[in-house]
């Protein structure tokens, strides 16, 4: 009855009448006129008597009332009948409800009463909300807020007790900050991390409302401190501000309850407006921190720190400026900046380009301070900016520099005075540079005649020699026939001569070189242990022919040196020889070597320089049981043609060079070298030299590249190995046993050895290492060796690259198929292994043609020396005396090989290489230079690029040469069979192979392939009228589309005159026959020449497709059911593409 105004009167004054009567009379709006009851002591009737209401027994007076509503609620009928009839007569106008009505209109009343007082409990809760919010605005501190939050919160639920703890998102922990109604143990728990799965933690991971009307039945409520308090009843609020949860309100009661939703919503709501006093309390306290913070700053700087506002007024004057300028922070905030300038225009200026730049760096100008001074500063100034308001002001620090600019003064007036100094000098100066200049000048003539004259002596003398050595050899080899005993003792009385005159020769040139500065050190880390086995092997016959007992003692601690190899050995092999010369037959020659450490130095070393901070050293020394030195002598035999006695050098066959160079060499790496002797008594001769730090040493010999051997790891005579230009052999094994026997092998061979352990790491160290040779396994994890071999025989950049395939599987016909240069079936013997390597050389080629090699050279016995040497091996040799007659021989017969000398008249060798490799006719031949020459960096600049190798004809022998010919490796030719010389495309023998393979590999991987076999329609008509050079171009150009239209894993091969065959690899026959109605469009599109003559006025082709395992079992039978499909479709009229169908 909302909005209802009027009368009522009731029949029946029971319980229902009663209890709308009262609600009734509660209504301000609706006045009762009346009610009617037969029952006297009806609980209605005495309401009605205390509100004055009309009461009659008898319902037909209340129609006298003239009521606008009676309500029957006494459920009899018949009443509700009878009134109506009455009402008719009295009052027509009166409605009369009864029944379930009634009960309605009972139901309204009692809602809108109840909705009243909801609102009025609503009004006092936003009241309570409004005052506590004030509350909790107005606080002075966040301790008043929380205690507020608390002590509301549980007035307004009337709860017994509580706590409010503050949350720590960075730490993860709980603060406890309120708490009311616990016992003071409660408290001392002050601090706690969130636990997994407990009520803080799942508080803090829902973010809503936690509550628990009887702890008992949550499990994770486990605290002890809860239990042991009472607590039975819970309600946890997160606390939230900007979406972070920043603390949690817990109301706690000691009896299980039921909480109210209007309880939580209104803790709820208190929480959020509790939760933006405290973020602001927080906030005050970090802006507090800052402004305490920047105050430090400012105070602490040593510096100038003024900040002004707008209108240039000073508002910040740090401590740093009141102790420089004078001035307290009372007396100058507020006053104008520019009291502070000596210049104040300056300070209008400096705002004038803070203003275009946004920002000043150290701009000098000058200050004054309150007693008068000025000071010298450096300022930097930018602008103090509001996100809000813009531009609030400047802030500039200046920089104290008074002391540094008088110092630059000072120093300049002290400058001024040198130039002054320097301006008297000059004129001496220059006089007296100029006597140096011209001392300098004839100093340069006279190193550049001495240089000159090294070298030509270096070229007049050992060019001879390198004849007389070289055909002396050959004589002892009896190349041109049988010698009798007596030539052949003249024979090797020549070549020892030659030889020691030779040695004699590099000693001088090595001394002169060393004096000269022109001696350069190759350092490398290497182990001293195989440096001593390789000099050892040399020295040990000549020790054996005098009958001599060689005795090597190497320390345990003694592993690795970083020195010049070579120069190294130079100095082993120059003390071991003198032992060995001056001891008498029978005698003994020890050779020991040992590490010196910080405790046992300064009793070997001399010079402290040597070993510096007491680092280790290595202690060399070589003692004899020979003819001893007097005491006297001992500094003597280190000079250059120096002997004890000359006697000796006719008994010993000595010049004194040995000893002089050794000890030169010994200098030239940083150590000393010492002789202990007494005549008669033998000799010891100790050489110490610095260890670099050996960790580094070792981490350098373990980052070099694993694969690449520097040194073997074994003991075998490797003297005539030869390691940094012997030819690269990659070795392509995933056994680690295999490999390393393997690189035994190569290693005793004289071939420097890399390593690939799988498919993929073998075709990238290919093309990376560019191996003189690849020794292939065949059973690789990922690719095997057949598609290793496929790939490199398909890339330009790899093909040319000589393969010897290593498996246990005996396949040679497929191996050689592929282009395998030779097949070895495990196991392997060693001989075998080099025998084949040997056959991979620059001389394979004789096989195939003669090897053409251009030999230049000014002088005709080194021509005929050489000659002599190669045409024995098969090669053709082309000679020429002079740089001019060279080149000329050079572009008409393009040999194969140069060997070419530097030094000859008119064109030298330098000049000869540059042309040669200028000429595109001969560009790629490669070059070897053979040359008595020393060569210098600047040698060795204008060679680069050009030549392949050098040798020294001072080192020169058959063996050297053949073997250095044979590193320049050239074009590997693809076996026959494989290759078809028109289209360029592998071909029929080829397929077969590579179908089977193709076969095999999707077997063993379960993959799939499809096969399409090109036949060009009637192209015998086209050869009958264009002849077989057209036919070839039309080849040729399908050729190119084809194989330029495939992924890398697919392959085309001519497999007939007119007849394609492609393999697809992992190709379906959808997309395969895609594939091919592409080929087929090209051929019929593009425009060859003549095509018209054909059948279909173009030249035209089909193709059938089949798919493997789906259609065919075995290669034979693709090939089979593919000619089979070809041939059906031709007899139809060819022109199309078919397709298996296998059902």
């Amino acid at each position: 009855m909302h909005g209802f105004m009027g009368s009522i009167a009731l029949i029946g004054a029971g319980k229902g009448g009663s209890a709308i009567l009262s609600v009734l009379l509660k209504e301000p709006n609706i006045n009762v006129v009346g009610i009617a009851d037969i029952n006297p002591d009806a609980p209605g009737l005495n309401i009605a008597r205390q509100a004055n209401i009309f009461i009659t027994n008898d319902f037909k007076e209340l129609a006298a009332k003239k009521p606008d509503i009676i309500i029957n609620v006494t459920g009899i009928k018949s009443i509700t009948t009878e009134i109506l009839k009455i009402l008719r007569r009295k009052s027509p106008h009166t409605e009369v409800i009864d029944g379930q009505s009634a009960r309605f209109i009972w139901d309204l009343l009692e809602k809108r009463r109840q909705s009243k007082e909801d609102l009025k409990a609503l009004l006092n809760e936003t009241k309570d909300l409004y005052r506590i919010g004030v509350a909790l605005t107005s606080a002075d501190k966040l301790e008043e807020v929380l205690d507020t939050l608390l002590i509301e919160a549980l007035r307004t639920v009337n709860a017994p007790a509580g706590s409010v703890a503050l949350y720590d998102e960075k730490s993860d922990t709980l603060t406890l900050k309120a708490v009311h109604g616990f016992s003071h143990d409660f408290s001392h728990v002050v601090q706690w991390k969130r636990r997994d799965g407990g009520m803080t933690d799942h508080v803090l991971s829902k973010r809503i409302p936690t509550v628990i009307s009887d702890i008992e039945t949550y499990p994770f409520v486990d605290n002890r401190n809860i239990i042991k308090e009472g607590i039975k009843s819970i309600v946890a609020v997160p606390l939230f501000a900007n979406d972070h949860i920043i603390g949690i309100l817990y109301i706690d009661d000691f009896k299980p309850r039921n909480w109210m939703q209007r309880e939580i919503e209104f803790i709820t709501l208190l929480g959020i407006q509790a939760a933006y006093a405290i973020e602001k309390f927080r906030l005050i306290e970090t802006i507090s921190k800052t402004q305490n913070y920047l105050k430090n700053v400012l105070d602490n700087s040593a510096d100038i720190i003024v900040t002004t506002d707008t209108e240039g007024r000073i508002v910040e004057f740090n401590r740093g400026a009141s102790r420089i300028l004078g001035y307290s922070k009372d007396e100058i905030i507020g006053t104008k900046a520019e009291k502070l300038w000596v210049q104040p225009e300056q300070r209008h200026d400096i705002l004038k380009v803070l203003e275009k730049e946004g920002y000043v760096s150290n701009y000098e100008t000058q200050l004054i301070t309150k007693d008068g001074q000025i000071i010298d500063v450096s300022l930097t100034l930018s602008y103090i900016i509001s996100s809000q308001k813009g531009i609030l002001g400047t802030v500039g620090i200046s920089k104290d520099i008074t002391e540094k600019k008088k110092l630059e003064r000072a120093i300049e007036e002290r400058n001024l005075e040198l130039r002054e100094l320097n301006e008297k000098l000059e004129a001496k100066v220059i006089e007296r540079t100029k006597e140096l200049e011209k001392a300098n000048r004839e100093l340069e003539r006279s190193n550049r005649l001495k240089s000159q004259f090294i070298a030509t002596m270096s070229h007049e003398l050992r060019t001879p020699l390198n004849s007389i050595l070289g055909f002396s050899e050959l004589l002892m080899d009896e190349v041109f026939g049988p010698l009798t005993e007596k030539q052949k003792k003249y024979a090797n009385n020549i070549y020892n001569s030659g030889s020691h005159l030779l040695q004699l020769i590099n000693n001088i040139l090595d001394i002169a070189k060393i004096e000269s500065g022109k001696m350069e050190l190759h350092y490398e880390a290497f182990s001293v242990r195989h440096a001593i086995s390789e000099v050892e092997t040399v020295i040990k016959p000549l020790s054996e022919k005098k009958k001599q007992n060689l005795v090597v003692v190497i320390g345990n601690k003694v592993s690795i040196i970083k020195a010049d190899k070579v120069k190294f050995k130079q100095i082993l092999y120059n003390l071991l020889s003198n032992a060995v010369k001056f001891t008498p037959e029978g005698g003994d020659i020890f050779l020991e070597a040992e590490l010196l450490d910080s405790d046992n130095i300064s009793y070997f070393i001399k010079n402290s320089d040597i070993c510096p901070n007491d680092a280790n050293c290595l202690k060399i020394s070589v003692t004899d049981t020979g003819i001893g030195i007097k005491k006297e002598d001992h500094e003597k035999i280190f000079s250059e043609f120096e002997q004890v006695d000359s006697s000796f050098s006719r008994r010993y066959e000595g010049t004194g060079l040995g000893l002089a160079l050794t000890k030169k060499l010994v200098e030239l790496h940083g150590g000393e070298i010492s002789v202990e002797s007494e005549e008669g008594k033998g000799s010891k001769f100790t050489v110490i030299l610095p260890l670099f730090d050996v960790t580094t040493i070792e981490k350098e010999l373990k980052h070099r590249e694993p694969e690449l051997i520097e040194e073997p790891v074994y003991d075998v005579d490797i003297s005539k190995n030869r390691r940094g230009d012997a030819p690269l052999i990659l070795v392509v094994e995933d056994d680690p046993s295999t490999s390393e026997l393997l690189t035994l092998y190569l290693a005793q061979g004289g071939y420097r050895v890399a390593h690939a352990y799988n498919g993929d790491m073998a075709i990238s160290r290919i093309k990376e290492l560019k191996p003189f040779a690849v020794l292939l396994d065949v059973m690789l994890p990922g690719k095997d060796g057949w598609e290793i071999l496929q790939e490199m025989k398909s890339d330009p950049e790899m093909k040319d690259i000589p393969v010897i395939i290593s498996s246990v599987i005996d396949n040679r016909e497929l191996g050689f198929a592929l282009g395998a240069a030779d097949y070895l079936v495990k196991p392997l013997d060693r001989i075998t292994l080099l025998k084949k390597l040997e056959e991979l050389s620059f001389a394979t080629k004789k096989g195939r043609r003669p090897v053409n090699i251009l030999c230049i050279d000014d002088h005709n016995d080194v021509l005929e020396l050489l000659t002599s040497i190669l045409e024995p091996q098969g090669y053709n040799v082309i000679t020429a005396n002079s740089g001019r007659q060279g080149i000329e021989k050079a572009v008409a017969y393009k040999p194969d090989l140069v060997i070419l000398d530097l030094m000859m008249p008119e064109i030298d060798g330098f000049e000869v290489a540059q042309i040669l490799k200028s000429n595109p006719a001969t560009m790629d031949i490669p070059i070897l230079i053979l040359t008595a020459k020393d060569l210098t960096v600047d040698d060795r600049l204008r060679l680069a690029g050009k030549i392949e190798n050098c040798i020294q004809k001072s080192h020169f022998t058959k063996e050297d040469l053949l073997m250095h010919i044979r590193d320049l490796e050239v074009t590997y030719p693809v076996r026959a069979g494989l290759l078809d010389e028109v289209s360029g495309l592998f071909d029929h023998c080829y397929f077969q192979i590579r179908l089977a393979q193709e076969v095999s590999r999707a077997g063993r991987y379960r993959s799939t392939f499809t096969l399409l076999m090109l036949d060009l329609d009637n192209f015998t008509e086209y050869i009958k009228a264009h002849g077989i050079h057209r036919a070839n171009i039309v080849i040729r150009k399908i050729a190119e589309f084809l194989r330029r239209s495939l992924r890398g894993s697919d392959t085309v091969v001519r497999y007939g005159i007119d007849e394609f065959g492609i393999i697809l690899s992992s190709t379906l026959k959808a997309s395969a026959e895609a594939v091919a109605k592409r080929f087929l469009s090209f051929i019929e599109s593009y425009p060859f020449y003549g095509e018209e003559i054909m059948p279909q006025g173009k030249i035209t082709a089909t193709v059938s497709v089949i798919n493997y395992p789906q259609d065919a079992s075995s290669p034979e039978e693709l090939v089979f059911k593919a000619h089979q499909m070809l041939r059906k479709a031709k007899e139809t009229g060819g022109q199309k593409v078919v397709v298996y169908d296998y059902q």
